[in-house]
């Protein structure tokens, strides 16, 4: 996942890893972290929610400004959305996600 933009401009990324290892990167500061056994699972349960499927590749509200950007890749896809529009699986799975990111 990476998020973008905002008031202060900001450009962090967190990637998680198949061996349960976090990469976060601020600034090009990268970061390497590693999760619990129950943090991993339940990031992987959150990336395999079935809802995930069902969830546009592109939701941005053009109007609004000084909003977060979030790239997401998973499953061989790519979602980017500024959260104006309510998905609740996805919802679920930055705010996970997002616990990992460096302090803004």
């Amino acid at each position: 996942m990476t998020v973008s933009g905002g008031f202060a401009g900001i450009h962090q990324q967190v990637i998680l890893r198949g061996d349960g290892a976090v990469l976060t990167n601020d600034k090009g500061k990268p970061v390497l972290r590693r999760t619990s056994a129950a943090q991993f699972k339940e990031l992987r349960t959150l990336l395999g929610d079935p809802a995930l499927d069902d969830v546009p590749e592109f939701t941005m509200n053009m109007g609004a400004v000084d909003m977060f950007q979030y790239a997401l890749q998973f499953n061989g896809r790519t979602v980017v959305t500024d959260r104006s529009d309510e998905q609740p699986a996805l919802d679920r799975l930055i705010d996970a996600l997002s616990q990992w990111l460096p302090e803004h």
